[in-house]
């Protein structure tokens, strides 16, 4: 079996005592140290099976037992590294800081932040929409309405330190002469409820999507018209990525009529055994078009991605006589994270806006 060798080759200055570890996808981002230790000399050896796909991050765990992660060099969220097992593979990880360590600093904006903000009521609590439209923009404009809004514009309030910087392809197909306005709703520790219409283990077998798309259908679309005018479904798109995918393929069969375009990202289509698909069997949304895509580094290994590719293509193939379009894109080299979805996202756009 080869062996995986893991050097640090950097760590921040002033890092506290304790034991360095290293977890990730491969034991379910577990914080127990146990087997994946550091030594003194900073190296691991692990012995994995070929063709297996890591995304990793570096732990610590103080002597009284708290755990801290890396992070970036400002004391945010860093993505995490990823790595393909192909023989004996060595990997260099430098950690630039950790997480939460923030000593003041703040960390230099790198992506476009929105615009504006709305506050809306929902069942659920408050809902905060995250809003962008071009500098100017007058009339009714081609709407964007994305999930997990808490990744898609700046870094600050995202999950993972990385972000989809759709302002900032927004804002290239606006100078291009192709406007467009995006709405986007920050999520939290209810997404799989919110965003999986099936019952399974992580949402408690209690699904909330069908609340969640009424509340979209009619809260937050006579919001946005009250607040930008009426944009008609023909004009109106909804995308997101994972769990966000799913539940952008869902509302487009389930309200046929609300959204002329769907951004289907990486759908995670497997809760309930893949109920999905025995659901959508005698649904249609004949006037929808859909963007469906997905990375060939999605999964645990490499064989494990090869068959998320092709069950992709079967998805594909499945919605072809429902809706009036597939658009199926592969990204190559691309894993399941935001660095991945940002750069689909523009293609995406052009795609939609017929750019």
């Amino acid at each position: 079996m080869p062996r995986l060798h893991v050097r640090l080759t950097r760590l921040p200055a002033l890092s506290p005592p304790g034991t360095l570890f290293l977890t990730g996808d491969h034991r379910r981002w577990s914080s127990d140290p146990a087997g994946w230790t550091f030594d003194a000399a900073g190296t691991l050896d692990a012995d994995l099976p070929d063709g297996t796909l890591l995304m990793l991050k570096v732990r610590h765990v103080a002597p009284d037992g708290r755990v801290t992660e890396e992070g970036d060099a400002w004391g945010g969220r860093a993505p995490a590294h990823k790595v393909t097992v192909q023989g004996d593979t060595d990997v260099t990880l430098d950690i630039a800081g950790w997480q939460d360590d923030r000593q003041g600093r703040s960390r230099p904006a790198r992506s476009f932040s929105p615009t504006g903000e709305l506050t809306l009521a929902a069942p659920w609590g408050e809902q905060t929409v995250r809003l962008w439209e071009p500098a100017g923009a007058s009339g009714v404009l081609p709407l964007l309405i994305l999930h997990d809004g808490q990744n898609v514009f700046d870094e600050a309030p995202s999950f993972a330190g990385d972000t989809w910087d759709a302002a900032r392809a927004a804002q290239g197909l606006a100078q291009a002469g192709h406007a467009l306005r995006i709405a986007a709703l920050p999520v939290n520790d209810e997404r799989s409820r919110r965003y999986v219409p099936f019952p399974f283990e992580m949402n408690a077998f209690a699904p909330g999507a069908d609340g969640y798309l009424d509340w979209l259908r009619d809260i937050l679309r006579p919001a946005l018209a009250a607040q930008w005018g009426d944009t008609p479904p023909a004009q109106t798109a909804l995308a997101g990525s994972s769990f966000g995918g799913l539940i952008t393929l869902y509302a487009g069969l389930r309200d046929p009529d609300a959204y002329g375009t769907l951004g289907v990202f990486s759908p995670a289509i497997w809760p309930s055994d893949f109920e999905l698909l025995r659901w959508m069997e005698n649904r249609a949304a004949p006037h929808a078009r859909v963007w469906l895509d997905m990375g060939d580094h999605e999964a645990a290994s490499l064989q494990g991605a090869a068959d998320v590719v092709q069950l992709t293509h079967d998805l594909a193939s499945r919605l072809q006589p429902k809706v009036r379009e597939v658009r199926l894109h592969i990204g190559h080299g691309h894993w399941h994270d935001e660095a991945a979805w940002r750069a689909r996202f523009p293609e995406f756009l052009r795609w939609w806006l017929g750019a």
